[in-house]
């Protein structure tokens, strides 16, 4: 008898999850806090509140989800071989008994911070198997882990100067936006021309927004991302056209933990104030770490298969027809 290694419950807790985070992201944490500025908007008061509302409802119900999928993902780490995947089911659920603690105020929230970011480097070890793949996590959680930093070891005691919390904040944004800029190693394949062309147009688009106001911009990625938002628009603007183009590129060729992993890194953020965002990351490493390792890109192998001929189309499995159009 064969077991399943990718149990429906844990497929379905994780679509679920990213659904109800995006809806969170968009309505309570960037919606309420971008109406608010527009002029005239007064009137549409009750409708507005309404949208919070629900923002929030999204939010508890992914909580519940977040705590569900953490714990499968480490279930069935346990129910694999080898340190990498104890590693990881570590991860999980350290991350959730200091967080359990911290609700109750059995301990500090400075103790649940620490756990955090402790917990976010277990889950990258646990994604040492992804081969180039790795680098863009590895780089998101340095930023991750600068940010907690800045912020659990400054104030009395904390050993850290004002100049060395800034210097740690301006890493992490460095860092996050590093890694979305190499976000398109997490692919299996180049991106199609289509995805391309959808990541320009993101990036122009919002370059337009953001340079029309940018200490909107700034206040949306420190309240919504927990970076501080002191670099330019443009390189925001670059970042986000590069996700998105992956996001695009990963849902045509099927790569679903890629795509449902960026959503869970686009809500979690380098917010380490915040033990939900954190767990957000923590599942999206654990998440991205079973996904399969890349194949390994050569220059011989890019000269040999073009962009327009790999984006275009991959090889389907036995007795469908063999190669499927995936773009034109």
């Amino acid at each position: 008898m064969t077991k399943n290694p990718e149990p429906v419950r844990l497929t379905s807790f994780v679509g679920t999850l990213a659904f109800l985070v995006i809806a969170e992201l968009v309505l309570l944490r960037i919606g309420t806090r971008t109406l608010i500025h527009i002029p005239g908007l007064e009137r549409y008061e009750t409708p507005i509140r309404w949208l919070a509302e629900v923002g929030r409802f999204a939010y508890f119900a992914a909580v519940v989800f977040l705590i569900a999928v953490l714990v499968a993902l480490a279930v069935r780490r346990l129910r694999r071989s080898g340190p990498v995947a104890v590693i990881g089911a570590l991860a999980a659920a350290s991350f959730l008994l200091f967080a359990l603690a911290g609700r109750f105020l059995w301990i500090e929230p400075a103790a649940v911070g620490w756990a955090g970011m402790a917990a976010l480097v277990l889950a990258l070890i646990g994604a040492v198997n992804l081969g180039r793949r790795i680098v863009p996590l590895a780089l998101f959680t340095s930023g991750a882990v600068a940010a907690g930093w800045s912020i659990l070891a400054q104030g009395r005691g904390g050993g850290l100067s004002i100049q060395q919390v800034d210097s740690l904040l301006i890493v992490s944004e460095v860092m996050i936006l590093l890694a979305a800029l190499s976000a398109p190693l997490l692919l299996q394949r180049p991106p199609s021309r289509r995805a391309i062309l959808i990541g320009l147009g993101v990036t122009v688009l919002s370059a337009a927004v953001l340079s029309a106001s940018p200490a909107t911009m700034s206040i949306l990625v420190l309240w919504s991302f927990g970076a501080p938002g002191w670099l330019s628009g443009l390189a925001y603007s670059l970042a986000l056209g590069s996700v998105v183009m992956v996001a695009w590129a990963a849902l045509q060729s099927g790569e679903r933990e890629i795509v449902i992993g960026l959503v869970l890194l686009a809500g979690g953020g380098i917010g380490m104030i915040s033990t939900y965002q954190t767990g957000l990351v923590v599942a999206a490493l654990l998440l991205m770490g079973d996904a399969p390792a890349a194949p390994r890109i050569t220059v011989a192998r890019l000269i040999s298969s073009p962009l327009d001929e790999t984006a275009r189309f991959h090889v389907a499995p036995a007795g469908s027809g063999g190669l499927r159009v995936l773009d034109s």
